[in-house]
């Protein structure tokens, strides 16, 4: 099943201890502007959209960090957000939706990404023909933890891929799209190993990889669509919070995870929907952002040494 929070997870809340007040994005050094999008891919073109009439489809939207993602989404002006999840989004959470974006459609379609035959259905079909186009689809859906290594790998990296080429092929501009843009909420275990999370790891570098590859010129002047990548560390979800035990049996990787201990508190999934805005509104084709410790960075990668 596909819980709806792409978070870190490997800075767990049991070792963890939050502080009394909210990290908020309010506390986000960054200021975002609320009708123009001045996107630039990685050749410097520049680009010009607005949020305002746009459509957007979250992954994982029912959860704390994808509710914080729709409230952003709505805030800066987008008018049809369909909702996306394996549970039905409550009536709080419906409510705080529309406060959101008063005069905005609000739908929610329940699918478990990793089923391809149904994502495609849900895209293709659904979603197309209640939205008209989609603009922006944000891919935050994860799981942190299986027993059984290929159905966490099915949802956080083998579903988003699917996710991200049906909705490319509905996009692109050379097969009649309007273009748009593409955020895949991959985390700061994407950028570096956690010895005692080996599958969520690679899923999350492998998501990294897949990103970077499309989020090139090449890709964009064909199909007008903008890939990004949004790092969070550790978020308070309920994802985070339920991390509580491992199912690798290796005895010294239990014993690492019990015994960790990271200086980060936990941050608002808040500061997370306000990154992934502002990385829509400034971020460069193929970028990626780090949302940790309520601080939001472009991180640089070392130049290619092999191609």
């Amino acid at each position: 099943m596909c819980i709806s929070d792409g978070a870190c997870i490997h800075h767990s809340p049991f070792v963890a201890v939050a502080p009394s007040y909210p990290i908020t994005a309010a506390e986000v050094e960054v200021k975002v502007k609320k009708t123009t999008i001045n996107c630039q891919c990685s050749s410097s073109t520049d680009l010009s959209m607005s949020l305002a009439g746009q459509s957007a489809v979250v992954f994982g939207g029912c959860g704390g960090m994808g509710m914080a993602i729709g409230q952003h989404l709505l805030r800066q002006g987008v008018k049809k957000l369909c909702i996306v999840d394996v549970v039905e989004l409550t009536d709080s959470n419906l409510s705080c939706l529309k406060e959101s974006g008063r005069d905005a459609l609000i739908l929610c379609k329940i699918c478990d990404i990793s089923n391809r035959a149904a994502l495609k259905q849900l895209l293709e079909r659904d979603i197309s023909e209640a939205l008209g186009s989609i603009d922006i689809l944000v891919n935050s859906a994860g799981i942190v933890e299986s027993e059984v290594p290929d159905k966490l790998i099915g949802v956080n990296l083998t579903g988003v891929i699917n996710s991200c080429l049906i909705a490319l092929n509905l996009m692109s501009r050379a097969k009649g799209g309007k273009g748009g843009v593409i955020v895949n909420v991959a985390s700061t275990a994407g950028l570096e190993p956690i010895p005692f999370l080996p599958t969520y790891c690679a899923s999350k570098h492998g998501l990294i990889g897949f990103t970077r590859s499309l989020g090139v010129e090449p890709v964009y002047s064909e199909t007008g669509v903008k890939f990004i990548i949004i790092c969070p560390g550790g978020t308070r979800t309920r994802m985070f919070e339920n991390c509580r035990s491992l199912s690798i049996e290796i005895e010294v990787l239990q014993t690492m995870f019990r015994e960790f201990k990271h200086p980060y508190a936990p941050q608002s999934p808040d500061v997370v929907g306000a990154c992934i805005v502002q990385a829509i509104v400034e971020g460069d084709n193929g970028s990626t952002w780090i949302c940790n410790d309520g601080k939001i960075e472009i991180h640089s990668y070392p130049a290619s040494r092999f191609l």
